[in-house]
Order: structure tokens, then C-alpha cells, then sequence
């Protein structure tokens, strides 16, 4: 392990060398929504037609001053930067995959300080505005202020990487008032995410034309959207085959149950990963599991894209991960009443639990690659790419950490995305 001297002088080189250069002027600094239609004809990363619906998980939701149904239409956002380099950046929002969390879950709208376990909504939480974090380009602290970014909305359920549509079951009636009702819910977060690919794709390739071709890129995301980035990352190298891309999955440590894995990644499942996944995690399903899921995951990225950079950030008892990770466990003992779901005193053993996990397997990961390294910092706050999950003490974590060996994040992250020669630096909290 280097010296936090030695990390200090690599990661605090002059900035000449890790940024980017930029020689345009910004066209346009202001959000624009991008819709999308319920239809689109593409062409896959075969060369085969393609039809997809983007959608949310429902098309309408209600509107909670009054009730009224208000249009849930899949939209993104995008705004231009001054450089040629782009960040896209994958949103959270928690997931669902049978009765217990895709129905039964939203009847915790209604408990202060709870939530269901996925945002079935594209109108709340969902938007860049205001986000802070990457998006603040005001900062001069921020690496990606003249950054071109794409913000991916969630509202489906299944990580951005689902294309189904499921009848679960709302067995206690207690969100339709009919006991054993079907409630259909779309999980199209890749039919999402290929609209969103396909506009960047004719949007770049215009640009090209005036010689504003991409340098480089970030693929990112937080939570949910950390691992829709992960998931998602070979179809966006794919698809831009000359750009330099790096991964950065925020606060998505894949530390889940082995019922959660059954059900999801496998042939059959639910989000329809057989049909969406590329073919580098496709040919896994059926023998994932939850104990090497993180190390099988980014060990094939690693392989597949030696070239490229990957990284995983989280603090060491990040508590939204280790409810996620209750919540599984709960499930798979046969517990589906969400109301008994939270994190309470006496669960010390889930975080305890979760941390040498996670731990371990971002440890494994830096020592059988040569292009990936972690971050992990102190306490248990949710993500760190926007202020959604800030406290007090906390307000902008992605500026204030510097837990791990004094070395700040936004450091670490910008000699990790813009050095031109690449040394993997993993930095870890260590505690008294």
C-alpha cells in the first residue's frame, strides 16, 4: 500500500495534466427536457431493427396535492458543455422484483420518514436541477463543470437494465382495495436507456460534422443508477468505439441476498435479463452468486476493456445499502410485510455484515486487476454525486469527502477520469 504522502503528490499533480482542454464555446447552459416517444424504431448493436417502448413503471401517477392522475411519460435531460467530453450519469431510485416490493412497498408513501423500495415516478427526484454535487457547475471545485451530461430519469424498478411488463399481485388489497388484484408494472429501464442512447448517438454524430466529436466520457451513476451504469456500460462503449469511457458506480457495492440473485439474474426473471443484458453478464445467469456478484461483475468489465477505467465508491455502513440488503434477507425468510422492513437499533449484525463484504470484495477486485480502484469513505451516507442523500454535517459530499486518507473525492476522482497515464488508487477510511 503507497504512503498517503506518495497518493497526495500523484493525485495532487498539476492540473495541466489531468484536465481536459477546452477550445468551444458553450453553446447552451440550461437543462433541456428531451422527450421520448412511447414507440421507437432503432437499430441494436447488431445492425438488427429493433422496436422499444420507453416508459415508467406506471404511465400515470397521482398527483399529491389532489390526487389527480399526472402524465409519468419517460423524459432525460441534457445539457452542453464546453468541452468535448461527456458525462452520463445513470439516476437512483431503489428497485422492485416481486409482489413484496413492487406492490406491497407503496403503501409506505404514506409512513413519515419511510419510502417504497423503488420511485416509480419521473416527475419526483428525478430531475438535475438543483441536484448539486457533479451538476453544480458553478463550483470551480468541480472537474466536470464544462462537461457536456446527460441525466438518465429511473422509474422502472429493475436497475435501467429491465424490459417487461409484470402482473404482480397485491395480495392484501392494500394499495388497489382489492385483495389478490393484479397492478402491472413496466419495467422498461433499457427500453429507457436505448432511446436516451440512440438520441446521443444522432445528437454526437451531428456534431461531429462541425468537428465536435467526443474526447472522452464518464459513465456514473448512483444507487439504482450505479448499477444501471455498470450494466449498461458495454452498450455505451459500443456505441461510441472511439471514445475513451470510464465507470464510476456510486454507492452500488452488490451486496445482496442469494434468493435476490435467484430471482433476478437468471433466464425467466422478472426484468427480462436474458434479453437485455450484453452479452459479458448475459452468458453469467444461472451462476452468479450473491457472495462474488460484485468481483464477477467488474472482473468482467476489467477483462473485457483492459483499456478502460473502472472505480466504486461507497462509505463503509451506507445505510440505504444495508436496509436494501435487510430487505433481501427478510424476503428470502419469507417475511414480505414491508412495514417491518426498516433498519432498527438492533440490526448492528446487517451492518457489520455488509461492511466485510463489501470490503472484501472491492479488496479482491484491486488486487486481480489492473484497472479498477475504490473509494471508501467514512459513515454511512447514501451516494456521493449529489446532494440527495446530504446532512447537515455532511451538505455537499461530494466536495467535503476526504475521509479516505485525507485525499479528497473530487481528487481522486479527477486524476482517476482525466490523467493521461493511469495507476489504480484505492483509498479506504481508516478508522481509530
Amino acid at each position: 500500500m503507497k504512503s498517503k504522502y506518495l497518493i497526495s503528490a500523484v493525485l495532487l499533480m498539476s492540473p495541466v495534466s489531468v484536465m481536459a482542454k477546452h477550445h468551444h464555446q458553450q453553446e447552451n447552459s440550461e437543462w433541456q427536457t428531451i422527450p421520448v416517444a412511447f414507440e421507437m424504431e432503432i437499430v441494436d448493436g447488431n445492425g438488427q431493427p429493433k422496436t422499444i417502448t420507453p416508459s415508467c413503471a406506471f404511465d400515470t401517477v397521482p398527483n399529491p396535492l389532489d390526487g389527480t392522475p399526472l402524465d409519468n411519460s419517460f423524459r432525460f435531460y441534457f445539457k452542453e458543455g464546453k468541452s468535448k467530453n461527456v458525462l452520463v450519469f445513470f439516476n437512483g431510485g431503489g428497485s422492485c422484483w416481486n409482489d413484496a416490493t413492487c406492490v406491497a412497498s407503496l403503501a409506505l408513501a404514506n409512513v413519515p420518514d419511510d419510502r417504497p423500495t423503488y420511485n416509480p415516478s419521473v416527475l419526483q427526484e428525478n430531475s438535475p436541477v438543483d441536484a448539486g454535487g457533479v451538476f453544480d457547475d458553478d463550483n470551480r471545485r468541480n472537474p466536470f463543470k464544462d462537461w457536456s451530461k446527460v441525466f438518465i430519469p429511473y422509474c422502472t424498478g429493475d436497475l435501467h437494465a429491465g424490459s417487461s411488463e409484470v402482473a404482480y399481485t397485491d395480495v392484501d388489497g392494500s394499495i388497489t382495495g382489492f385483495p389478490g388484484a393484479p397492478v402491472t408494472v413496466k419495467h422498461k429501464g433499457f427500453d429507457n436507456f436505448l432511446a436516451v442512447q440512440e438520441w446521443m448517438k444522432n445528437h454526437f454524430k451531428e456534431k461531429r460534422r462541425h468537428r465536435k466529436a467526443i474526447d472522452k466520457m464518464l459513465v456514473t451513476g448512483s444507487s439504482a443508477g450505479g448499477y444501471g451504469a455498470t450494466l449498461n456500460f458495454p452498450y455505451l462503449q459500443d456505441a461510441f468505439p472511439r471514445v475513451k469511457i470510464s465507470l464510476l458506480a456510486d454507492a452500488s457495492a452488490s451486496i445482496v441476498s442469494e434468493g435476490f440473485v435467484n430471482d433476478v439474474f437468471r433466464s425467466g426473471s422478472p426484468w427480462n435479463f436474458e434479453n437485455t443484458l450484453p452479452s459479458i453478464f448475459r452468458s453469467g445467469l444461472g451462476t452468479y452468486t450473491a457472495a462474488d456478484l460484485n468481483v464477477d461483475l467488474f472482473q468482467r468489465l476489467s477483462y473485457r476493456y483492459p483499456r478502460n477505467r473502472f472505480a466504486q465508491y461507497t462509505t463503509e455502513f451506507d445505510g440505504v445499502q444495508v436496509l436494501f440488503n435487510k430487505v433481501m434477507d427478510q424476503i428470502d425468510q419469507g417475511n414480505t410485510n414491508p412495514f417491518t422492513w426498516a433498519l432498527q437499533p438492533s440490526d448492528y449484525l446487517y451492518f457489520a455484515e455488509w461492511n466485510a463484504r463489501m470490503t472484501a470484495s472491492f479488496e479482491q477486485l484491486a488486487d486481480t486487476t489492473r484497472n479498477y480502484q475504490y473509494y471508501i469513505g467514512q459513515g454511512s451516507i447514501h451516494t456521493i454525486m449529489t446532494d440527495d442523500f446530504a446532512t447537515d454535517e455532511v451538505p455537499h459530499p461530494f466536495y467535503d469527502e476526504r475521509s479516505a486518507r485525507g485525499i479528497r473525492f473530487t481528487t481522486w476522482l479527477n486524476y482517476f477520469v482525466n490523467s493521461r497515464w493511469f495507476y489504480p488508487i484505492s483509498l479506504a477510511y481508516q478508522g481509530d
